[in-house]
């Protein structure tokens, strides 16, 4: 792992990167749904790189950013052209992990599996209250500024995600939308899973 403010460690030139957004835990379905759509992102990232994609911008949240970067840290035994380049929102992202009573050992494991780490800048201030979302959106919007592909597990409800997503899809990244609404039944092939396809 290379923690690097000045230089990205990926290719200036999108076409073989695909980032990620997804939901928080706390927003996913549960049990055997939680189980299908796991693998359903796994089965998209698997297609990605039976595509090409060769580097991997994970935004380090917990829940679906952390679940994709797990399984490609497996993957990268199998595939070693494979890069995966955590995208740190703030300095002190720790601290956030923290306050918001994530799970701290999904940050190391992510922190000490990535390639390398891009920390953007700015502080994260427990006080800061809204203050502190342009942490997010700015790391949300750098993940679409440097990559041509997104997979995303999210509802169309209000959030970060859905935000990105549509960031994304006005930056003509081909994209992936996973469908997370946890009150909806789902199959369980992988294959089958409701996904929306944008840009293609």
């Amino acid at each position: 792992m290379k923690l690097t403010e000045t230089s990205y460690p990926f290719p200036e030139n999108p076409e073989h990167t695909l980032c990620f957004t997804g939901h928080r835990p706390d927003k996913l379905p549960e049990g055997v749904q939680l189980t299908a759509l796991i693998q359903a992102l796994y089965y998209y990232i698997d297609s990605a790189i039976a595509q090409g994609y060769t580097y991997f911008l994970d935004g380090m949240a917990d829940g679906i950013d952390y679940l994709a970067a797990e399984y490609l840290f497996r993957k990268r035994s199998e595939f070693r052209e494979i890069r995966i380049i955590g995208i740190q929102p703030c300095r002190n992202y720790a601290d956030f992990f923290r306050y918001r009573h994530y799970n701290m050992q999904h940050l190391t494991e992510m922190q000490q599996g990535f390639d390398s780490i891009v920390c953007l800048e700015g502080e994260f201030d427990r006080f800061g209250g809204r203050k502190n979302d342009f942490l997010f959106i700015n790391r949300n919007r750098f993940l679409a500024d440097h990559a041509s592909a997104l997979i995303a597990v999210c509802s169309l409800e209000r959030s970060g995600s859905k935000q990105t997503v549509d960031y994304a899809r006005q930056k003509k990244l081909l994209i992936w939308r996973l469908e997370a609404n946890p009150n909806l039944l789902y199959t369980p092939k992988p294959e089958k899973w409701p996904v929306e396809k944008i840009n293609f």
